[in-house]
């Protein structure tokens, strides 16, 4: 028997598993994947993963948990003794003032928009919207170029 390249022994060993029959799944495992596809989609939300959950559920369930965790290293920090009842209100110190500071300048944000909005004409929305929109199409058209171009053929 003549030795053969490694290329001409892949090219044989693929002619080979070419010819051979494709092979059916028994019935019963069908059915039973089958069964428990329907079974898992017919699950309310609440029972799924955390990414099947609605995006405003997702992140009120984030914004109560940071707050949850944050309270009880607090709280526990106050037990152990490590800190006071002022030093803890100086941790939330800078918070509440960085929340009254969003505060003054979204109201003086919306004060300069809301003297500015009744002189846009709908005109130059429209044309806004439709420039947003060209702009979106041409970022999609790129990312799909770059994935035939560079991903696809691998």
């Amino acid at each position: 028997m003549a030795r053969l390249t490694p290329e001409q022994l892949e090219q044989k060993i693929h002619a080979v598993l070419r010819e051979q029959p494709m092979r059916r799944a028994p019935m019963s495992l069908e059915d039973r994947v089958l069964g428990e596809i329907t079974r898992r989609q017919a699950l309310p939300w609440w029972h799924q993963s955390f990414s099947f959950w609605p995006t405003p559920v997702r992140l009120a369930f984030l914004v109560i948990a940071s707050g949850l965790v944050a309270v009880a290293l607090l709280f526990s920090i106050q037990l152990m003794g490590i800190a006071g009842e002022s030093a803890v209100q100086n941790v939330f110190q800078p918070v509440v003032g960085a929340w009254q500071t969003l505060k003054v300048a979204g109201t003086a944000i919306a004060g300069l928009f809301s003297v500015s909005i009744p002189e846009i004409s709908s005109i130059w929305l429209y044309a806004g919207l439709a420039v947003l929109g060209g702009a979106y199409a041409v970022m999609l058209g790129l990312v799909a170029t770059a994935y035939r171009i560079l991903w696809q053929h691998r």
